[in-house]
């Protein structure tokens, strides 16, 4: 008797594997070849480039993180950098001729280790709307393409010494300005319903948290006209009016606040949108152990990058699903910081903005050009330790109230972690920021139901795997969050047992340390939301 794994004797014109018969007629064997010829194609480069794309997977700058026991702490390490081992000098000539020298990819010598590192069956990516239609445009940047790109942000920094603007910080540009005035906090607009917002921010700055920082407030020509609300500002609350010079695009106004990061005097800042009111001290952050690892922190957003983006091969990296996209509602930013580089890094986001024609298609503003330039130049940033919690309340998008339905419109970003807490597992970080990112944009929702309430997940730790299961979603009425599978508490039904899930708590609970700081916000709800009237400027 002969089993099915039971060798067969060959015969001629007969193919034998593992036992079975398959016989082969010559015009099959034509299209075999032709097929393991197409697929082939790409093997066929030459030695080069396959010692190109094997170099670019493993690259140690393309893998995201340099090894570290923190990665398995709460505090993420600082990421971007190029690995001590490499020696790079931290200069920005060094930095400019490593980015020259970094391999050069097409599209499908790139596709498998960046869809590798950012798969698409994690996170929100082919659901965010800015990745919606670009992957052609993507494609179609060449090797070449990614070469001139490079050689752009060289000639740019050549053009800025020439015109004698500084580029790397050093002490002599606070020589001038009061050790006390080298900190503060930077907003940007003057005008409209961004007024009321930037009045609610600062009351809640003043006169709750009764934080004594320093205040800017860049604005365009023409904002600010009126000498009352001029009046109220400076004596008030307290702050410098500036003018800026910044490019008003048609759309949003990316440039005056990276304009502003280069023009302030303050050589460490917090910075936030005129939308977002702080929830402790922001002065607080510049002390803790995120800060002062890479002199700069920027807090995720809910989206995750999309590996096919050519940004990858422009920056020669990989896509990797430890880094976050940056809501850039808020930074904490340090020019001096990676000796003096960061400064270096306002001026490169500032010539990714200046560029539509290039960039416009690789990124969403600046919340992506910061970080796209700490990969250009190498240099460490920082991620915020948590992921956000969605605020909002039990209603409906019309306002109509909804027990079974929660909808959150503005985001908790958590603060950061004291030094005091550096060694602490166990610890996670206050609220910091309320960012009103949807709130604006509504009108009609009851105000004691607008920020009642906040979910996030169960583990929100920023570099946590089981942030996997809790999926966030913007859909175009709420910020969703939503669990993938059962609930991973043990006596849970169907557990995973990893203990992941989301939690839902009022916000008296979450703001329980600060109680005077929840009745602000509870008594500001009602003009918030009558703020947004249809009509109203």
């Amino acid at each position: 008797m002969v089993s099915a794994y039971s060798p067969v004797p060959t015969q001629e014109g007969v193919a034998v594997a593992g036992g079975l018969r398959l016989r082969v007629k010559p015009l099959q064997l034509l299209l075999l070849a032709g097929v393991a010829l197409i697929i082939g194609i790409p093997l066929l480069a030459g030695q080069e480039r396959r010692a190109a794309v094997s170099d670019y997977m493993g690259s140690r700058i393309g893998t995201g993180y340099r090894h570290s026991e923190s990665l398995s702490s709460h505090i993420p390490p600082p990421s971007g950098g190029i690995p001590d081992d490499e020696d790079v000098p931290m200069t920005l000539e060094a930095r400019l001729k490593h980015l020259l020298q970094r391999t050069a990819l097409e599209q499908y010598e790139a596709e498998l280790p960046n869809r590798h590192g950012c798969p698409f069956y994690t996170y929100a990516r082919n659901t965010y709307f800015f990745h919606e239609g670009k992957d052609e445009r993507w494609h179609k940047v060449s090797r070449d393409d990614i070469r001139r790109y490079r050689q752009k942000i060289v000639d740019y920094f050549r053009a800025l010494d020439r015109e004698a603007i500084p580029i790397v910080w050093d002490k002599s540009m606070e020589a001038d300005v009061p050790v006390d005035q080298r900190r503060g906090l930077i907003y940007t607009g003057g005008e409209g319903k961004t007024l009321e917002r930037l009045r609610f921010s600062l009351h809640m700055l003043r006169n709750v948290i009764k934080s004594t920082m320093p205040v800017e407030v860049y604005y365009f020509p023409g904002e600010f006209a009126d000498q009352k609300v001029r009046d109220e500002f400076t004596n008030e609350w307290k702050v410098t009016l500036i003018e800026s010079n910044a490019r008003k695009g048609d759309g949003k106004s990316w440039q005056i606040k990276n304009r502003s990061f280069l023009d302030t005097k303050f050589t460490q800042f917090v910075y936030m949108d005129s939308d977002n009111i702080p929830l402790m001290d922001p002065a607080e952050l510049f002390e803790s152990v995120e800060f002062k690892q890479s002199g700069s922190v920027f807090w995720a957003d809910l989206n995750k990058d999309h590996p096919d983006n050519s940004i990858w091969r422009i920056m020669g990296r990989q896509c990797t699903d430890e880094h976050w996209p940056a809501e850039s509602g808020q930074v904490v930013y340090d020019k001096s910081g990676n000796q003096g580089l960061n400064l270096a890094v306002l001026h490169l986001s500032n010539h990714m903005m200046d560029n539509a024609d290039m960039y416009d298609f690789l990124s969403y503003g600046d919340k992506d050009t910061y970080r796209y330039s700490f990969y250009a130049l190498g240099l460490d940033y920082q991620q915020a330790p948590r992921m956000f919690a969605s605020v909002g309340g039990y209603q409906r998008q019309d306002g109509t109230s909804s027990p079974d339905y929660f909808c959150g419109h503005a985001m908790i970003q958590w603060g950061l972690t004291p030094e005091s807490a550096r060694y602490d597992t166990s610890y996670h970080p206050v609220p910091a920021f309320l960012h009103q990112i949807l709130t604006k944009h509504r009108y009609g929702l009851q105000p004691d139901k607008l920020f009642s309430h906040a979910k996030r997940p169960r583990e929100d730790g920023i570099l946590d795997p089981r942030l996997v299961r809790t999926l966030y979603e913007f859909t175009g009425d709420c910020f969703a969050i939503e669990l993938k599978g059962p609930d991973g508490l043990a006596d849970s039904p169907n557990s995973y047992g990893d203990g992941q899930g989301t939690i839902i708590e009022p916000m008296a609970d979450v703001l329980h340390a600060h109680p005077h700081v929840a009745q602000a916000l509870a008594d500001m709800s009602e003009r918030i939301a009558l703020l947004n009237k249809p009509g109203d400027r």
